[in-house]
């Protein structure tokens, strides 16, 4: 039986994404494949040669495929021409090498690095530090080298360079970022990298504050136990309906990202609850201007 996808959702294919964006997207068209022509995961990976989770994974957009593999698929799927046409352009682009593939960045952070250059919201809560994505050049330096077991010192320059270069969103004149922070009091305290750098790090967090795409809410510690003691969390929005949210929690030893439907619709009412409990963007800038040394 033949099955066709709607041609307004190829067009969404068309589009200038990344190639993380292309690979989940090509994902939710094959999945919608699959399902219109009535066969399960192991039944595709029966007549593929493969494990019923690589199915999975292709479908996520988690693992890159080969031109043979797509067109395989499209014959098991009978897709039509134009259709086999606007998929293996997707597959093409998501196969190709990221900016972020010569930062020297732990696999297990990439796969989030790729949501996060898609994504068109981003809402962050931190605990201890400022967001990375609000963060100096020292600041994040400082973070890098504060522990011999956190970063190889090869690697901190490039990491560094790695978080300057995901913050140029912001600053996106045609689509800039939306960015929605959290920040606990302590984190403005917290002299990271030394007074001078501390002192530049709240300095340009009050710059960044001004922009209408960034703002930052601060709890303070009047506000006692808040919704998430525990650790920060992100989570990420798109600007295609298709595209599912997704969040990020990370530790010492690596991160990972979230895709289950009910636990980002968890942490997206956590954050909302945080954000209940912290002050609004402009008492939160008087605080910060408060506490920032030189600033009157």
């Amino acid at each position: 039986m033949m099955v066709r996808i709607m041609p307004d959702r190829l067009q969404c294919l068309a589009m200038a994404l990344g190639p993380t964006a292309r690979r989940r997207r090509l994902g939710a068209h094959l999945a919608e494949l699959r399902e219109n022509a009535g066969l399960s995961f192991a039944e595709v990976g029966e007549h593929m040669g493969a494990s019923p989770q690589t199915i999975r994974n292709w479908e996520k957009g988690q693992a890159s495929m080969k031109k043979m593999e797509l067109a395989a698929l499209m014959d098991l799927y009978d897709a039509p021409h134009e259709v086999r046409q606007t998929l293996e352009d997707a597959r093409r682009e998501g196969s190709k090498r990221s900016w972020w593939s010569t930062y020297r960045l732990p696999e297990w952070f990439k796969p989030y690095v790729g949501l996060e250059t898609d994504a068109a919201l981003v809402c962050n809560f931190e605990q201890e530090l400022i967001p990375v994505l609000l963060q100096t050049e020292d600041y994040a330096r400082a973070i890098h080298t504060s522990g011999g077991h956190i970063t190889d010192p090869e690697d901190v320059e490039k990491r560094v360079a790695a978080r300057m270069q995901r913050q140029r969103r912001l600053l996106d004149k045609d689509n800039p970022l939306e960015l929605r922070a959290v920040i606990s009091e302590a984190a403005l305290y917290r002299k990271v990298g030394g007074r001078k750098a501390w002192s530049e790090q709240l300095e340009h967090l009050l710059a960044l504050g001004e922009r209408p795409n960034v703002m930052f809410q601060v709890i303070p510690y009047e506000a006692g136990a808040h919704a998430s003691m525990a650790s920060g969390f992100t989570v990420l929005s798109f600007a295609e309906p298709t595209d599912p949210d997704v969040a990020y929690m990370d530790g010492l030893l690596g991160g990972h990202v979230i895709e289950d439907n009910s636990d980002v619709t968890l942490l997206k009412n956590l954050f909302d609850e945080l954000r209940s409990s912290a002050m609004p963007q402009r008492e939160s800038i008087d605080l910060v201007r408060e506490i920032a040394p030189g600033q009157p």
